[in-house]
């Protein structure tokens, strides 16, 4: 008998133990914001991937940090869930899904590319879940079919058309080109777009449009072609891996005019595939720079950054790591931790200071800043020039 006494007791507070701990579980998850990240770690976008996930990291980091997430006198930290999307528009819409239904994510930084954006838009929808892209470009990803905006997705980035008018301009004031060969990747509405908006921006003389196909990886024909033609620039409207293979057979072959593109070649791995004795005179548009011009905000964070990971940050980590903090100013500014506060915050977004650039979100959930064209020499960043 005493020792079912005992046992009963001993029973009794274990109960009342765990319902303590459980009580306690419960206030500490009350205090909580979870962010999913889906991030391409693996796959073909994995460069990119990886380094938006170091950004969104870092960035929930700093943030708890320095106090967390402030919501009517009550401090919230972040927590961020992150997915691997493996460069798969299964895979993305698989774990956007898991995030949002499982996981019970508040809000979603990525996916990184505009196919996986397009993958995810439906899941993101039917959750009520707000999403913003670090990266995706596409001019139509945050519009529906009829014009009219998509409710829960936003993004970090500058659209594409955007990016290929800054292009031109540049091209046209800093490098007083007058006559330009394009080279486009069009597997994809990336390469196309960017051209389209350049053709139409460029005030000088578009002398050759030269289609490939991603993958693509000997262009000796088609640089033989366009060799003897009258141009003083070229532009590269696609990724690395295609634009590197490029940038190293046209200077191999003497080809030695300025050669611009878009963000899609602003990865060291160009440099690795072209040379650094090859990669010279070349330049890309970019989010961020730490040659640009200092803000309040970017110098700190480089610097924060560099002593964190012994590098200084990429404009994709620049990205993510904004995306992260518009959700905390949205969150902020309309002093709610609810999805649909969230969602209304990021439409809302004005004046923000972002480390890359002071921004607003517009009508159609883009952001309205300038654009960095980023020089390198010798496969290494050499000048940053701010194009308003």
């Amino acid at each position: 008998m005493k020792k079912i006494v005992i046992v009963g007791a001993a029973f009794i507070v274990a109960i009342v133990a765990f319902g303590i701990v459980n009580k306690s579980s419960k206030a500490s998850t009350s205090n909580v914001i979870k962010i999913g990240g889906v991030f391409d770690t693996s796959g073909d976008a994995s460069s990119y991937g990886k380094a938006e996930q170091d950004g969104a990291n870092f960035a929930i980091k700093q943030i708890n940090a320095n106090g967390g997430v402030k919501v009517n006198g009550k401090s919230y930290k972040f927590k961020i869930i992150n997915k691997d999307a493996k460069t798969d528009n299964t895979e993305t819409a698989s774990v956007t899904s898991s995030l949002i239904n499982k996981e019970k994510v508040s809000a979603i930084v990525g996916p990184v590319i505009t196919s996986g954006v397009q993958a995810a838009v439906p899941v993101a929808t039917q959750g009520k879940t707000p999403m913003i892209s670090p990266t995706a470009g596409a001019d139509n990803i945050t519009l529906q079919k009829n014009g009219n905006v998509q409710p829960y997705v936003f993004r970090a980035q500058y659209k594409n058309s955007f990016m290929g008018t800054k292009m031109a301009q540049f091209a046209t004031e800093t490098l007083k080109a007058k006559n330009i060969v394009i080279f486009q990747d069009n597997s994809s509405d990336y390469g196309t777009g960017i051209t389209s908006a350049f053709k139409k921006a460029f005030k000088g003389n578009v002398v050759d449009v030269e289609s490939y196909q991603e993958g693509t990886k000997d262009f000796q024909a088609v640089l033989t072609k366009i060799k003897d033609k009258k141009f003083d620039a070229i532009a590269i409207n696609g990724y690395y891996t295609e634009g590197g293979a490029i940038l190293k057979q046209m200077r191999d072959m003497g080809i030695d005019v300025p050669v611009i593109g878009p963000d899609g070649i602003g990865d060291p791995k160009t440099a690795e595939i072209a040379g650094n004795k090859n990669t010279s005179n070349v330049y890309y548009a970019a989010h961020f720079s730490v040659d640009a011009p200092a803000t309040k905000v970017s110098a700190p964070f480089a610097k924060a950054y560099k002593k964190a990971y012994g590098k200084y940050p990429s404009q994709f980590t620049a990205l993510a790591y904004d995306s992260v903090r518009m959700i905390k100013a949205a969150i902020e500014n309309e002093n709610s931790t609810s999805k649909s506060a969230i969602t209304k915050g990021l439409a809302n977004l004005k004046n923000f200071d972002g480390v890359t650039g002071k921004m607003s979100i517009d009508k159609d959930h883009n952001p309205v800043k300038s654009m960095v064209m980023v020089g390198m020499t010798d496969g290494k960043e050499s000048s940053a020039v701010v194009v308003k």
